[in-house]
């Protein structure tokens, strides 16, 4: 649970980061507490634009698809902003324009250099300890998407990994995916 006392600071870290004019083509995060800051490049772009179209593809167009977007995930002050996720139907912001995690039902994040270690560390544990049904990891430098499904107890239970070229379709949702067009580094 995100506590108010965390939501408060991350209100006023997230106030830091508007203030320091961030340069464009970079996203920051604050991750257990940490200002983070990884550029956004076009292979980044072209994998984030073909999981929308995939997600629109299967849940409608007006489907709550985000990106870029402020999430506020438990933790030690862990204010995300996922490459694309996904919010249940009829979840609405609260008085701060944010989205309970709660209401989270698919998050997926495109791997570059400096966010590898956030990727396939915190963000996983703390994705699995927020209960996302699905994390999706594309890393363009292995080629290789991983599908982590299920969690259970803060972990996930179930992992599947897909190489770049590869059709498959995520658990539960049975939504394809399709990678033959997914860049690599």
């Amino acid at each position: 649970m995100v506590t108010v006392e965390d939501s408060a600071e991350l209100d006023e870290m997230f106030a830091l980061i508007e203030a320091m004019n961030v340069p464009a083509g970079y996203r920051a995060e604050i991750i257990e507490g940490e200002i983070v800051m990884n550029p956004q490049r076009a292979v980044h772009a072209m994998i984030i634009r073909g999981l929308n179209r995939a997600l629109e593809a299967g849940l409608g167009i007006d489907a709550n698809i985000l990106w870029d977007v402020r999430i506020d995930f438990p933790g030690t002050l862990n204010g995300y902003a996922p490459d694309i996720a996904l919010v249940k139907e009829g979840a609405e912001e609260d008085d701060r324009g944010c989205y309970d995690y709660r209401d989270v039902e698919f998050v997926a994040e495109v791997v570059s250099k400096g966010s590898r270690r956030d990727d396939y560390d915190a963000k996983l544990k703390v994705y699995a300890a927020a209960g996302i049904p699905t994390y999706l990891i594309a890393d363009p430098k292995t080629g290789v998407a991983h599908v982590f499904h299920a969690p259970r107890d803060g972990v996930y239970t179930d992992e599947t990994s897909h190489t770049f070229g590869e059709k498959f379709t995520l658990p539960s949702s049975g939504i394809l995916i399709d990678t033959t067009s997914w860049p690599r580094d």
